[in-house]
Formats: C-alpha cells, sequence, structure tokens
C-alpha cells in the first residue's frame, strides 16, 4: 500500500487518548521506514473532508480512525456521521479499514466488508480505556494496525494469533499491577472482529 489516512479527535471524556494512538501510529511509521504516505487529520476532519482525501487515492489504502462509534456508523468530534454503510458503495474500494470506535465491526465492518471494503478492523463492542494505563491500551489498539503495516499480505489466522497473543501478554502484566483492570483487556481481546474474503475471524 501506498497511503495511509489518520483520522483522530480529541475527547471531552478520553483527553488526549485518539491523539496519542495518532502520534503512536505516525512515529512506527516514520522508524520503520514503510515507504507509505501518510495523510494525518486531527481534529479537523469531518465527513465531506475525508472523502475528499480518498477520492484522490489510488486503490489499496488504509484508513485508520480513533473515534466514537455506534454499530452502524463512526462518528466525529460533533458527533455526526463520519463513516457510514452507504459510504461503503461509492468509497474504500480495495480498501483497508481500521478504527478502534466502539461497536463499529458489529454492524458497519460487517457490511462494509460485502461491499468494496476488501478488510475491516474493529471492536464489536464497547471498547475499554483506563487512563492510568492509556500507554499499555495504545500499544494494545495499535497492535494489529502495526502488523498489517509490516506485512500486508498477513493473513487473519496468523494474525489473531498473533493479536490473542499479544493481549495475553499485557493480561497477565496487569493482574500483577491492577487486577482490576485485566477484565478489561480481555474484554477488548474477546471484542475484536476482523473481515476479509467474505470470511470473520474469529470464527
Amino acid at each position: 500500500m501506498k497511503d495511509i489516512v489518520i483520522v483522530s479527535y480529541y475527547c471531552d471524556e478520553l483527553g488526549d487518548y485518539f491523539q496519542q494512538c495518532n502520534e503512536n501510529l505516525q512515529h512506527f511509521i516514520k522508524f520503520q521506514d514503510l515507504n507509505i504516505t501518510t495523510h494525518c487529520k486531527h481534529d479537523n476532519c469531518n465527513r465531506d473532508d475525508l472523502h475528499k482525501t480518498l477520492s484522490n487515492l489510488n486503490d489499496n489504502y488504509l484508513v485508520t480512525i480513533y473515534a466514537h462509534g455506534e454499530h452502524n456508523k463512526i462518528k466525529d468530534n460533533s458527533d455526526a456521521d463520519l463513516i457510514t454503510i452507504d459510504d461503503a458503495m461509492k468509497y474504500y474500494n480495495n480498501a483497508i479499514v481500521y478504527s478502534t470506535a466502539c461497536y463499529a465491526a458489529n454492524g458497519l465492518g460487517k457490511e462494509m466488508h460485502r461491499y468494496n471494503c476488501k478488510f475491516f478492523y474493529g471492536y464489536t463492542k464497547k471498547a475499554y480505556i483506563v487512563s492510568m494505563y492509556k500507554d499499555t491500551f495504545i500499544e494494545l489498539d495499535n497492535f494489529a494496525l502495526k502488523k498489517i503495516l509490516q506485512n500486508k499480505d498477513i493473513e487473519p489466522v496468523e494474525l489473531c494469533k498473533n493479536i490473542n497473543s499479544f493481549f495475553d501478554e499485557k493480561i497477565n502484566d496487569m493482574r500483577i499491577h491492577n487486577p482490576m483492570v485485566a477484565p478489561l483487556i480481555m474484554h477488548n481481546r474477546e471484542s475484536y472482529k476482523i473481515y476479509k474474503n467474505r470470511q470473520e475471524y474469529p470464527a
């Protein structure tokens, strides 16, 4: 892939968490020397802006969204629609879409994948974050995406094994540091979903 679009927002509830996820990803791309063009939009991207950017890209690009979601949409910082199921018919052709938005994989991801989106990663349930351990949650939220950037041909089964292993490692660490937080990481582990080639993973 040649391009990645990264969108994030400031959140009154989570503060700069989404922005830090964005910055963590950009830092990874820069120092991995991935030869990919980054189109970054923080706190200044609505649906029209995003569509304008996507219309200038060729097939096989990656869209990453750090925002809030519902079952059938992802929302911007004004609570307006950013991505809806209808968008899949015109945009996201042959795209990889990666979002940590709550619930987005439950309806939106599944439906987008039935159209032109070739790969979708997201959460089917509420995604939990604990501010005291935000660095850990940023690592977890970006882990699968970094694996994809390092190997765009990675198969979902292998990717799931890597994700589960990494989550389990963090769960075990958190049981030592704060046993109250470990179940939230476990919940996120059980909530992620990948759609590719008309299949969903984990099955």
